[in-house]
């Protein structure tokens, strides 16, 4: 087959066809040893231009050339995006060699590929589309921009795929599937835009126009940067990038994340400068605790636990976050059974005011329930009243994800407008209730 590869393809290739039986297969040559895989997710994450979307396309072609009767899907957040972009770019990568170009069948209205010598197919699709997410199966799932899909959606594709997961994504945020760096069957791979010899010579310069340290003063150390031995911070900077300064190219956000794909705090994050605590030192902590909870059926109901030490410090806690329609129990029970902290007659609860009937069935158990203070302009109050204290947490992954990528909108110019984007947010709207109602509870001064 007759195709252009970048470092970034042989890199991808080289992890998704390391087998952990090597040693068995070469001494046994005379018999049929199926190999077994090492790594049954491979996740190609970094900035823009890598080729990491195409290298992946690429390696699904060959799997569609070499086996039979396979079924790929590929998987974007919405089906038309999904059309527009990745599957534009299979075309091109097919139309490279005519031998297979001409074996190839496209259905437009499917939006999907058949390799006509094996029968294998590639479809692409929308997470938007959920009766195939729910009712379809697969061998292999590709997720592009896989940031963009919610655990849980990507729990029920990948539990319909018997083979093997890719995932790409620009870490312009933490989020879920960081967690599986700790996963021995998940390899992480790391590209830029320098590690594709074929990125267009003017998207390179648009790239480095980004820089805004001089080229050369720091150095990167996995997805940390460095300058004299020390982690950059405000106190420790490299010597500025004068050219990109001058030009009003340089942007140290689009640097770290389309650049370098390292990541980095958004410059529309909402929270900043949080600490984080161990549960230990949570759980010891010998203050009060006050709860907040958001009620979600489809969505997370999440309940925070949270304790005040009287001198502008507040130390908060994940206690639950379970959609309620996941719940056999009654509400009751499930914080009952849940979160035992919260005793009933003695624990104050502060909840989403907009669903009174749930604040009802727990007060009918003798929960002291109580709704959150809401009305025009209360949540960018709320927000200014927790961004005045000082916020120590136990880094569970919903929170520090919610903490992580909880945002001001942005309008058409880029720019923060006040207010907050209506995602990934329970958490912290279930903190926001409970410490504007304890602003006036405790009589905190603000």
């Amino acid at each position: 087959m007759n195709i252009d590869v970048s470092e970034t393809f042989e890199r991808t290739y080289k992890a998704y066809n390391e087998v952990i039986n090597q040693e068995e297969i070469d001494a046994n040559k005379l018999e049929v040893i199926k190999p077994i895989y090492r790594y049954r997710q491979i996740v190609s994450m970094g900035g823009s231009r890598s080729s990491k979307s195409y290298s992946i396309l690429q390696i699904l072609l060959l799997e569609m050339i070499s086996r039979k009767n396979l079924k790929i899907t590929v998987w974007r957040n919405l089906k038309n995006v999904c059309r527009t972009s990745v599957l534009e770019d299979f075309e091109k990568i097919i139309m490279f060699d005519y031998r297979i170009f001409k074996d190839i069948k496209y259905n437009k209205q499917e939006g999907s590929f058949t390799y006509l010598p094996t029968k294998s197919k590639m479809v692409f699709e929308g997470a938007d589309s959920i009766d195939k997410v729910l009712g379809g199966t697969q061998d292999i799932s590709f997720f592009n921009e896989i940031s963009q899909f919610e655990k849980r959606l990507y729990l029920e594709i990948t539990q319909r795929t018997a083979d093997r997961v890719f995932c790409d994504y620009n870490p312009s945020k933490t989020f879920w599937l960081e967690t599986y760096r700790n996963d021995d069957e998940t390899v992480f791979i790391h590209s830029n835009f320098e590690h594709n010899a074929f990125c267009p010579p003017n998207i390179v310069k648009q790239l480095k126009g980004y820089e805004p340290w001089e080229t050369g003063s720091y150095e990167v150390r996995g997805s940390e940067l460095f300058y004299r031995n020390a982690p950059i911070s405000i106190h420790n900077q490299p010597p500025p990038h004068i050219k990109n300064i001058v030009k009003g190219t340089a942007d140290e956000f689009m640097w770290l994340v389309y650049g370098l794909g390292i990541g980095a705090e958004k410059p529309n994050k909402i929270y900043k400068g949080w600490y984080e605590i161990s549960q230990e030192f949570f759980d010891n902590l010998d203050y009060d605790s006050y709860f907040g909870l958001d009620f979600g059926a489809s969505n997370p109901t999440a309940c925070v636990d949270v304790k005040y030490d009287g001198d502008n410090a507040f130390y908060i806690c994940e206690r639950l976050y379970t959609p309620l329609q996941d719940i056999a129990d009654s509400l009751p029970t499930m914080i009952k059974l849940k979160v035992p902290y919260i005793i009933p007659g003695k624990s104050l609860i502060v909840c989403d005011s907009a669903k009174e009937q749930y604040i009802n069935l727990l007060a009918n158990e003798n929960y002291m329930a109580i709704g959150a203070v809401k009305g025009s302009g209360s949540v960018e109050v709320g927000i200014t009243l927790v961004q005045g204290f000082t916020i120590y947490f136990v880094p569970s992954n919903n929170l520090k994800f919610e903490y992580d990528n909880y945002s001001w909108t942005v309008d058409k110019y880029g720019k923060s407008v006040d207010v907050p984007l209506k995602m990934d947010d329970h958490l912290m709207d279930a903190l926001r209730y409970v410490i504007t109602y304890l602003v006036g509870y405790l009589n905190i001064k603000v």
